[in-house]
């Protein structure tokens, strides 16, 4: 990438920040600065980690004693694009880079300071893990799954969440399992690590309405009135979702077609071909469905008439679904393993992930087990209540302010 190149985006070293009210110098009365840096683009199809993203985004919009600035790259999704619109009066700024290749050239040589593009600020908030320079400015980034990118992904992870963190003043985990793994892979950051935790929207604890309840199966591609357990996960290999469609088709009820199983999520071409080959091999009579991806009010719905949630992954630093499926009252099927024990806490029904005879005799379980589902639905509401956003937000601001 050129300098000329860095010119016609605006973001050589004399280009002047976004247009903002001039600002004094942090006191305690005074909101605090902070410049949010996130790719919008990942509203299409949003993840865990975007989800996290735009839940801290729009409480921090609305916080009388924060002063936010956003900054994405060059947008080309619709859905990021309406969801940029949509903010309307808060000060931001699209890039003409895409995030991607302003977060590889910041690899690389650590400028424009993001004073440069956005002014002034206390602290530039990336909520994941991205390299973003600054002059005087405090760096925060979040921590999703420090396991996953060391044992999934691609080796350049190790380094580019080394640089991230290295620089980071500030850590936000999601989990206590994550954090330890911070703390095992990358030692220096112990001091610096505060926890955050992910959460599910409010729309979730409140109530399905009738209608949403009565046109889900249509939805999902599920004769009337059917049962069925549900997974809420993307296609990638590590959701263990090819076991988990063996060890469901297991019970002689999804064998039959008396009980479902809806497996809500996308995934690449190569990420869906195997799961399809292993829905084909069950055989005609199983109700086997993959109906793609949900948000908002449908996947409440789903949710809310679903039997189980089923979340057999093998690994997992947080798992949102967990807490969106509690919060609707939904029992709640688990890997024992990674976080997801300290995220469904005494609620869940948990099995070793990689066991496909244990899946199913937990599955088992739970569905003879009437008075027990009840009793761990209830626990369940109680769990879920302590993951809200406007709580983890709190945490944010707390932390943020904590160390200035």
């Amino acid at each position: 990438m050129s300098t000329a190149i860095l010119q016609r985006t605006g973001l050589e070293p004399g280009a002047a920040p976004m247009s903002t009210p001039d600002q004094p110098a942090a006191v305690a009365s005074s909101p605090l600065r902070v410049v949010m840096v996130f790719n919008m683009d990942a509203c299409q199809g949003p993840t865990g980690v975007t989800r996290h993203a735009l839940a801290q985004l729009d409480r921090l919009a609305h916080r009388p004693d924060v002063a936010l600035r956003l900054i994405s790259g060059r947008m080309t999704e619709p859905d990021g694009r309406a969801y940029w619109d949509s903010l309307e009066d808060l000060p931001r700024r699209e890039l003409f880079l895409r995030t991607r290749d302003l977060l590889r050239w910041w690899r690389l040589q650590p400028w424009p300071a993001i004073e440069r593009i956005a002014g002034p600020a206390d602290w530039v908030y990336s909520p994941a893990e991205y390299l973003v320079p600054s002059r005087k400015a405090r760096r925060a980034v979040t921590s999703h799954d420090v396991l996953q990118y060391l044992r999934f992904g691609p080796p350049k992870s190790r380094d580019m969440m080394a640089a991230a963190f290295q620089r980071a003043d500030l850590i936000l985990s999601v989990s206590d399992f994550n954090t330890q793994r911070l703390i095992e892979s990358f030692p220096a950051c112990k001091d610096r690590i505060a926890h955050v935790p992910n959460a599910a929207e409010d729309l979730f604890f409140e109530p399905c309405g009738p209608g949403e309840r009565e046109s889900v199966r249509d939805d999902l591609g599920l004769p009337p009135g059917v049962p069925y357990l549900l997974s809420v996960a993307n296609f990638q290999p590590r959701k263990n979702l090819i076991r988990l469609i063996r060890a469901a088709s297991a019970l002689r009820e999804v064998a039959s077609g008396d009980l479902a199983l809806v497996l809500l999520g996308a995934g690449a071409p190569h990420e869906v071909k195997p799961l399809r080959e292993a829905v084909a091999a069950i055989g005609p009579r199983a109700l086997i469905r993959l109906p793609g991806y949900r948000q908002g009010k449908v996947l409440r719905a789903a949710y809310a008439e679903a039997t189980a949630l089923v979340f057999p992954s093998l690994c997992e630093s947080f798992g949102i679904p967990v807490v969106e499926a509690m919060a609707q009252g939904v029992p709640v099927a688990l890997a024992d393993s990674t976080a997801l024990p300290e995220i469904g806490g005494a609620a869940g029904w948990y099995f070793p992930p990689d066991d496909e005879s244990a899946i199913t005799a937990t599955l088992r379980d739970l569905l003879d087990r009437p008075l027990e589902r009840a009793r761990r639905t209830e626990l369940g509401l109680a769990v879920a209540a302590q993951y809200r956003w406007r709580t983890a937000n709190d945490q944010l601001v707390a932390a943020l302010t904590a160390r200035l």
